[in-house]
């Protein structure tokens, strides 16, 4: 019975890996991931345990890879995901994740995307949360909760609670247990969101994730920069520039940078840069 079980998952992983590196069979891939995704989603996690038998850590290494590769599809498109296949994927991890509670991948893969493309905090917050759970021994999803809290959420109380938890890692990085003090300043967070995606990018090797988080980086110094030049402004003529376009004027630009997603930065009556892009590129969104 063992011999037999090991044997269909290593079909099951060597027809997953004829499919996912042959180039002939992209676009069914594109057709059918969208649909194998949404019908494993849905299982209910202990049929979905019981149906891989001993092996569920094989399974969610699977399962994983299949979400992984749906979403590089994506980004190859240079397109979105939906709102409902953003829940797809979002079903994907828990599931994942409750077969193998204490595989990190997909909760870092949560990290790079949900809250940042999707909107999906609260979705983001609870896996973290057993990441926690299931994952004593490790500082980052502690950090990950600090950053949430205080980059989407404006939650800079909660995101001091977080932080301080993670400084107390002995693995933690020490730049950690000087982030809970300074997450009250508000100016610092694009400054602390480069910092962060910088981290993002270290852990991750897939070339396509780090391509789309480095978009994403280059983005957010942009936007560092303009603001840096908003405050030069402030500092030499004592008042808020009226737009972007005053930076030029006065010799601080020499031109406005351009929005990597291909949208317009646009100075907000705090000193901020804002993006009409969102960090997102919406040329081939379908999302409707």
């Amino acid at each position: 019975m063992k011999a037999t079980c090991r044997a269909c998952v290593i079909l099951l992983l060597g027809v997953a890996g004829f499919v996912l590196l042959t180039p002939s069979v992209y676009r069914v891939r594109g057709t059918y991931f969208h649909e194998t995704i949404s019908r494993i989603g849905e299982l209910p996690p202990p049929v979905a345990r019981l149906l891989t038998l001993e092996y569920p850590g094989v399974v969610a290494d699977l399962l994983f890879l299949k979400t992984i590769s749906f979403m590089g599809l994506k980004i190859g498109e240079h397109g979105q995901p939906t709102r409902e296949e953003w829940q797809r994927i979002h079903e994907m991890l828990q599931l994942i994740t409750e077969l193998d509670p204490r595989f990190w991948d997909p909760y870092l893969f949560a990290e790079m995307m949900l809250p940042w493309q999707a909107g999906m905090f609260d979705e983001t917050t609870a896996l973290l949360e057993k990441a926690i759970r299931h994952r004593p021994d490790d500082y980052r999803p502690y950090y990950f909760l600090g950053f949430n809290a205080f980059y989407f959420q404006k939650k800079p109380a909660v995101a001091a609670k977080y932080l301080r938890k993670a400084a107390q890692y002995t693995d933690a990085p020490a730049y950690i247990k000087g982030l809970a003090g300074r997450f009250s300043l508000y100016g610092n967070q694009t400054a602390l969101g480069i910092g962060f995606l910088s981290d993002l990018l270290q852990n991750t090797s897939d070339p396509r994730i780090k391509a789309y988080l480095g978009k994403r980086l280059e983005a957010l110094k942009r936007i560092f920069f303009l603001e840096q030049k908003v405050a030069a402004y402030k500092e030499k003529y004592g008042t808020m520039p009226a737009s972007l376009e005053d930076l030029v004027g006065v010799g601080l630009l020499t031109e406005i940078p351009r929005d990597p997603y291909g949208g317009q930065f646009v100075l907000l009556k705090n000193g901020r840069v804002y993006t009409t892009s969102k960090l997102v590129d919406k040329k081939k969104n379908k999302d409707e």
